[in-house]
């Protein structure tokens, strides 16, 4: 299993440079929503912990969890994990945390027409694109919201296919450290499985996921994008 989480750096990683960003907003225009190049959110795992650790991981499930965090593409591959925080923690609180928020919350660590979307939890920053907040909506903004959600569906169903495919993730008779360690093993393996066929990726259509934004402030961006949108409706 060691050698197997060493393979992690070079399986699991997230893009550099901007052909990457590129092909990964093209994958992801499928979906309608421009320049997204990651969806991000977190899912529990169920573990065995020791008694001493069990109120710190014991949630509202009636069990005890661990977070796994991540970030996929288009074809629900993991650009990026971040595994072991208790399920007790907000999502908010677990990103924050996390070496992730560290890197791409720096201005420039993304280009400024790229992003991640994600719920509300993670807050709007020009790199994170969140859904806008209450129910009495405009037309324009429902639509972003709606293409927005979509988009951002494909990390349900990698965390799905995931556990489908590993079905020992559903509950982890180990120890935390162990199960970190397990469930980290399991994305790698995801990965390498989608890139070897044995998981079919959806074909991506020829066209650009790429759009000029304006980029003054994460709600400029946010406004821009359903403009955008409402265009491309119209």
């Amino acid at each position: 299993m060691e050698r197997v989480v060493a393979l992690l750096p070079e399986v699991i990683k997230f893009p550099q440079q901007e052909s990457e960003f590129r092909r990964l907003a093209d994958s992801f225009y499928k979906y309608g929503y421009p320049n997204v190049i990651g969806a991000i959110d977190g899912s529990g795992i169920q573990v065995k912990v020791p008694a001493i650790d069990k109120n710190d991981f014991w949630t509202y499930k009636y069990g005890t969890y661990v977070n796994l965090t991540a970030v996929c593409d288009a074809e629900k591959r993991f650009l990026n994990i971040n595994v072991g925080q208790s399920e007790r923690n907000h999502d908010s609180h677990i990103f924050i945390c996390s070496p992730l928020a560290k890197m791409i919350l720096l201005d420039g660590a993304i280009p400024a027409q790229y992003h991640i979307v994600a719920d509300a939890a993670y807050g709007l920053h020009t790199n994170i694109m969140i859904p806008y907040p209450g129910r009495e909506l405009s037309v324009a903004r429902q639509l972003h919201n709606t293409l927005h959600s979509s988009t951002r569906m494909v990390i349900e169903r990698a965390f799905g296919d995931l556990k489908n495919r590993w079905l020992r993730l559903h509950s982890l008779r180990c120890d935390v450290g162990t199960a970190v360690r397990v469930i980290a093993v399991c994305c790698i393996l995801h990965n390498i499985c989608i890139d070897s066929g044995d998981i079919t990726p959806t074909e991506i259509p020829p066209m650009s996921g790429c759009h000029v934004l304006c980029v003054t402030s994460a709600s400029s961006k946010r406004d821009d994008i359903t403009q955008h949108l409402q265009l491309r409706r119209a």
